[in-house]
């Protein structure tokens, strides 16, 4: 008969063929989904039928111990009575002494072996079907250290009083002297390991766990898995009670008790129980100190904005004061609150990984900040914990040595990571977030305007950034990233250029001779530059310089779209389609000095130099840039093409809703799936 055939709880678990106890069932026989199909029939909870769990546990630890005690005493031949505690608490107990009676005739007198331990559980899981299951745990327990708290305390007034001494020679109490130290005994008793003190512990996490749920559920999604355990966990710590009273039987009555093989087994059961309980209390405990850094980094930044040098404390370490930094400058140790004393202080939190021309940003920004000394700035590095502990040293201790500011010593946790990730958007890109003397955030992307504006975003106030966007956007995120050093004409046209296609490149500079060479061009004295970008200095390509050119372009674009909207400009739209062309072959800007007049695709721009003929003729009513622009925008319509833009994982504030560059609708927002196996998770 196959186990996973059977359906009614009390059907014999045992092959016909296999009564000998040593060749029986064993504990893998009983894998969670057979006893969950046995249990679960067994349950129909009623709020009438709840107790208090802590004074049961407090009742039965004071039995158990007591009895124990005893028992030790009488193993080591110590003479004398034992010291009893307190326990009036008892009194208020309203114990169910009729469902207890029935327990105890269910544990009484059984015989050895899982099969008839598992009926007998399953029996008193009948009883106390409308209990909560760790109630049933507990008065199974309670039943059990009835019995054995009598046991033992006739045997305590065994040579004193003569009725206890009739009584507990009825019970053949003296028989279990012959025992006491023997190895059974000892796993099931009085050891601080054995069975009945680890069943003891199990209910005080079972009780742990339900406590935890009755408030944060939600927020804990531990819980669910630990709740979801409880149930089998209490079959399991009334399976091992009744066993365990079984032995006492076997002893009083010199029957078979239980085999050593079965003990042991149970004795794995309950140790992998309390592991798990242990795991999951452990995982728990940890999210709710996470909760309630997380809250109390909420109250403190955000509304009620306090100390910086305890926020910054808390957001590290999760502690009033933190370990020190390390001062880059002079790589010594100070103290967290008398560096950051009455000072504002620009938090830089980035991986390993932070890019060189960062950190030569960052540099600038600390050179000009030390001119004052109101600023601080501070390195709070994400290590990955998963990655080699070596190589993570080895990188961490060269960008610290980059780094002249305060450096938060190596460390693989951040006790505020939920906080950085869902207040402060924390992702893949370093942060970088501005905070005054009393850590009211002043600003929370200025990696953007450092990486814009370097040195000129400082002090990073919206009045300061209002200005710095006043400027045409070439300018500030073009003109760097070309070996034009002169002063660029306001008056006179150019257009930067670039791509990833030295084709297209030839072909536009090749049509630019030929137009600048044109009679007609000539004839009304036109003039315009062409400024490649992308060039180092040396004159050659340089992938590291576009890496650097893109990343400022979402930069400005950011900034613009968060102070002034995403759709609030057509500056906002040219730079937005810029970006949608990193990966195109080619592209083009045409402008008056640094104003913009058009950003095209590559096959767009080429196509209109290519048809110069077709349009040369409207530079005798308009000039060159509006010629350029009204052909364009004619060919442009003729190859109409929506744009797809992959925003990258930037840290901080970035737009949801964005307007295409080349229609007026919004853009479509869509889903991406990436793996993040082995990323850092604090």
């Amino acid at each position: 008969m196959s186990l996973l055939s059977l359906k009614k709880p009390i059907t014999s678990l045992v092959h016909p063929k296999s009564q000998n106890l040593d060749e029986g069932l064993n504990l893998e026989s009983f894998t969670d989904d057979i006893v969950a199909n046995y249990i679960y029939v067994k349950h129909y909870e009623d709020e009438k039928f709840k107790i208090d769990i802590d004074s049961y546990i407090l009742l039965v630890e004071s039995i158990i111990i007591t009895a124990d005690r005893i028992t030790d005493s009488i193993s080591r031949v110590i003479e004398g009575r034992i010291a009893f505690g307190n326990d009036s608490y008892a009194a208020s107990l309203n114990l169910p002494l009729c469902t207890l009676h029935r327990i105890s005739s269910q544990l009484a007198c059984k015989a050895a072996g899982i099969e008839k331990a598992h009926e007998t559980t399953m029996e008193i899981l009948n009883i106390l079907i409308n209990y909560p299951w760790e109630a049933k745990a507990i008065l199974t327990l309670a039943a059990f250290s009835m019995d054995y708290g009598d046991l033992w305390h006739l045997n305590h007034y065994f040579k004193t009083d003569p009725l206890a001494k009739t009584l507990a020679t009825i019970k053949r109490v003296p028989e279990l002297y012959k025992h006491l130290d023997t190895p059974k005994y000892r796993q099931v008793f009085l050891s601080p390991k054995c069975l009945i003190y680890a069943c003891m512990q199990a209910i005080k996490y079972m009780k742990e766990i339900k406590d935890i749920s009755k408030y944060d559920m939600k927020e804990i999604t531990e819980l669910s898995s630990a709740i979801r355990q409880i149930p089998l966990i209490t079959y399991w710590v009334i399976h091992i009670i009744v066993a365990s009273r079984t032995q006492i039987s076997a002893y009083s009555t010199a029957n078979q008790g239980q085999s050593r093989k079965y003990l042991n087994e149970l004795t794995e059961k309950i140790n992998s129980i309390l592991f798990t309980l242990e795991t999951h209390l452990k995982d728990i405990r940890e999210r709710q100190e996470e909760i309630k850094l997380y809250k109390w980094l909420v109250d403190h930044i955000e509304n009620h904005p306090s100390q910086l040098s305890g926020v910054v404390s808390k957001l590290i370490e999760g502690k009033n004061e933190a370990t020190p930094f390390i001062d880059g400058s002079t790589h010594r140790k100070v103290r967290i609150e008398s560096s950051l004393r009455r000072k504002n202080v620009v938090l830089v939190i980035s991986r390993l990984n932070i890019s060189e021309d960062d950190i030569k940003a960052l540099r600038e920004v600390y050179d000009e900040l030390s001119r004052e000394d109101k600023y601080r700035i501070v390195w709070i590095p994400v290590i990955n914990p998963h990655d080699r502990e070596e190589e993570n040293r080895k990188r961490y201790n060269y960008v610290a040595s980059k780094m002249p500011w305060y450096i938060v010593q190596y460390t693989t946790k951040i006790a505020g990571w939920r906080f950085l990730e869902e207040n402060w958007q924390l992702r893949e890109d370093p942060l970088v977030v501005v905070l005054d003397s009393m850590s009211k955030v002043e600003f929370t992307n200025a990696i953007h305007l450092i990486r814009v504006w370097g040195s000129e975003a400082v002090p990073f106030s919206h009045r300061k950034i209002d200005i710095l966007l006043e400027s045409d956007w070439p300018k500030s995120t073009i003109l760097k990233f070309t070996r034009h050093s002169r002063v660029i004409d306001e008056e006179k046209s150019v257009i930067f250029y670039g791509g990833k296609d030295p084709n297209w490149i030839q072909r536009f500079e090749d049509k630019v001779i030929n137009i600048k060479n044109d009679p007609l061009i000539r004839a009304k004295g036109i003039t315009f530059d062409i400024i490649r970008v992308g060039k180092n200095a040396m004159g050659k390509d340089d992938p590291t310089v576009m890496s650097r050119f893109w990343t400022t372009q979402w930069g400005f674009f950011i900034i613009q779209s968060q102070i002034r909207g995403s759709s609030a400009s057509e500056t906002t739209e040219d730079i937005l389609r810029l970006i949608s062309y990193e990966n195109e072959n080619g592209w083009g800007i045409l402008a008056v000095g640094t104003l913009p007049v058009l950003v095209g695709r590559g096959d767009l721009i080429l196509a209109v130099l290519e048809d110069f003929n077709k349009w040369n003729q409207i530079l005798n009513l308009k000039s060159f840039p509006d010629s350029f622009k009204d052909y364009f925008n004619e060919v442009a319509l003729r190859r109409h093409q929506c744009d797809k833009v992959v925003l990258p994982a930037f840290s901080g504030w970035i737009p949801m809703v964005v307007n295409c560059p080349e229609c007026p609708r919004f853009m479509e927002t869509g889903i991406n799936f990436k793996c993040c196996h082995g990323k850092t998770h604090m």
